[in-house]
């Protein structure tokens, strides 16, 4: 049996998950969603705004996460370097919602950044 993943989740305002022991682990990347399983290759890219998902002690666990990295070691750990994260228990649905309302007039290249992280917000709580 294949020893398991070590995933660590970090943010600049501190860790989501540090050194939790996963069987698997599902990234956003800017081509589509990257599993990653034990005994994965070394490998590192690019993070687009969505859903991280993973198994923690049985319970299934989604993360909505911003833009950033991730990269597979080979001692099979897998780092999530993102700009901002929320657990899908945190999410305020109504408040999620209102808050991409209030960016609909805004084509600014922020306010398109917001609301991909807003929507992912939305889809890690099952609202979407």
């Amino acid at each position: 049996m294949s020893k398991p993943l070590v995933l660590e989740l970090l943010t600049p305002a501190g860790p989501l998950a540090r050194d939790l022991e996963v069987p698997g682990v599902e990234v956003p990347g800017l081509l589509g969603e990257i599993g990653i399983l034990p005994e994965h290759e070394p490998f590192a890219g690019p993070v687009a705004p969505g859903v991280v998902r993973f198994v923690d002690r049985d319970t299934p666990r989604r993360i909505a996460v911003g833009a950033g990295f991730y990269e597979v070691t080979e001692e099979g750990r897998v780092r999530v370097l993102v700009d901002r994260a929320v657990d899908a228990t945190d999410v305020d649905a109504a408040a999620v919602r209102a808050k991409i309302e209030a960016l609909a007039s805004d084509d600014s290249e922020g306010a398109e950044r917001e609301r991909a992280f807003l929507e992912a917000q939305l889809r890690a709580a099952g609202a979407a």
